[in-house]
């Protein structure tokens, strides 16, 4: 187990808020939701049929089976059946790759949240609740319920040492280093019979624990007895929404050796796992309902019925709230991308950079180009101190503190004139900035400070962790 390079656990103790605009300045948000900006016109296109004759008309489906595709003429209501080979040689290369999935989706399936479009491709939707700005779910160590925080700043997990003994799991010698905002303190690795996360379960591991509670001030209520780290997301395909307060896993990428495998298609989104009321789990998809039955298909293609009160109720509520809307996203639209999804949806993306388990996304401060760490972990958004300087903050005096691994820092207010990450800009703010490198040899770093769980909740923001993307959501 390597040791953590950098475990970011901050609080911000100052007599203000910083992690929003500058007093005065900010707008009351709407409390209404926005309408979703998806265009569901087909587009018109002027076609040439291969005697020459033209017509304007929208591609409406395509069948590559039967050869034939559908145009609605304009003007007219019902769309018409044409051969591949009555069509111009151009064309019929429009048509070809037109991308058949999307269209459905727009015309169909538009209403579907992001949860049920992660439900329907095999995730487990986790609801979390906000303490502050970070993301707290609920799951159990060896047995005994712990309170999660998910940090995706942390680039292997940390267990509180305390809870880890009441829990029943031993820990070697504390011999270890782990670093954070406060400089380090000790740790040791932890053996961990088993972790539960949902219905996601790993057995026998090693995870580093520490005590948590480590040179925290006096009255210091520590929110998390485990702090989830990128290991552990990226095992399991993590995808986290803000917006829906949700957590999505791929349960059959843990320990769970009762799940039946799909062989060379485990990454077949169509089939999802489903619990019935004597624990039992299997793969397969839902195609139908008959009365109070779920008519569900098996990996090996058979379909079998299946009465809803031998179903948990997590997935009853799952064959309840199955509708026409699904089944065509499940006919049509299972092989698009989480990205392709979010793009329909109006959000724009990021492919981020992997070091080590950390994750960076480029973006600008002060009109610099720099780096920023995604850190969900980080209650309000951090400045490394040099970088704030280098890219023309306005740093205050060092008056304020941060606490996190190691103790206590101190940092100063620092106003900012603009933030921003694609098209999404932020105004007028102040952050405390800090030296991340704080009793480190090395004192350079390439990333100008923490993107943290407040700025990401603002923006809406959903990290995937299979495509390795982040998304926000447009500004207008």
């Amino acid at each position: 187990m390597k040791p953590l390079s950098l475990t970011l656990f901050l609080l911000i103790f100052a007599p203000f808020t910083f992690a929003q605009e500058r007093e005065g300045e900010k707008e009351e948000a709407s409390t209404e939701e926005e309408a979703e900006e998806i265009s569901v016109k087909p587009e018109l296109r002027l076609f040439t049929s291969v005697d020459g004759k033209k017509i304007q008309a929208a591609l409406v489906d395509r069948d590559d089976e039967n050869k034939t595709f559908k145009l609605l003429v304009k003007g007219r209501s019902t769309p018409s059946t044409i051969p591949f080979d009555k069509i111009s040689p151009e064309d019929l290369e429009y048509i070809k790759k037109w991308p058949k999935a999307k269209s459905v989706f727009l015309q169909k399936c538009r209403g579907l949240t992001i949860r049920q479009l992660l439900e329907l491709r095999g995730y487990e939707p986790i609801p979390f609740k906000f303490e502050g700005n970070a993301i707290m779910i609920t799951g159990k160590l060896n047995g005994k319920p712990a309170k999660v925080q998910i940090d995706t700043g942390a680039g292997t997990t940390l267990l509180h040492a305390p809870f880890t003994t009441a829990a029943g799991c031993k820990i070697g010698p504390m011999d270890q280093k782990i670093w954070g905002v406060a400089g380090f303190q000790p740790a040791g690795t932890a053996e961990i019979p088993k972790l539960e996360l949902g219905s996601s379960i790993f057995l026998d591991e090693e995870i580093q624990a520490a005590d948590r509670d480590h040179n925290m001030p006096k009255g210091f209520k520590r929110n998390e007895d485990i702090l989830l780290g990128a290991e552990y997301l990226i095992k399991l395909e993590a995808v986290i929404s803000y917006k829906e307060r949700t957590i999505f896993f791929r349960p059959d990428n843990s320990d769970i050796a009762q799940i039946e495998k799909n062989g060379k298609d485990d990454d077949d989104f169509s089939f999802r796992i489903f619990t019935m009321k004597d624990k039992k789990q299997f793969r397969g998809k839902l195609v139908g309902k008959e009365g109070n039955s779920a008519i569900i298909e098996g990996l090996n293609g058979k379909r079998k019925s299946f009465a809803t009160f031998s179903m948990s109720d997590k997935d009853v509520a799952y064959v309840v709230g199955w509708s026409q809307e699904k089944a065509d996203f499940m006919a049509h639209c299972r092989g698009l991308t989480i990205e392709e999804l979010l793009d329909l949806r109006r959000f724009q993306s990021f492919q981020y950079e992997r070091k080590g388990n950390h994750i960076f996304v480029d973006g600008t401060l002060n009109d610099n180009e720099v780096l920023w760490m995604i850190d969900t972990g980080a209650d309000s958004s951090l400045l490394h101190l040099d970088w704030a300087k280098r890219t023309g903050c306005k740093v205050g005096p060092m008056n304020k503190k941060v606490y996190g691994i190691g103790g206590s820092a101190p940092a100063a207010a620092t106003d900012i004139d603009k933030i921003t990450m694609g098209d999404a800009t932020l105004t007028n703010r102040i952050l405390l900035a800090t030296d991340l490198r704080r009793n480190q040899e090395n004192k350079q770093q390439e990333w100008v400070g923490l993107f943290g769980a407040d700025y990401m909740r603002e923006l809406e923001a959903v990290i995937t962790y299979r495509e390795s993307r982040i998304f926000l959501k447009r500004q207008k």
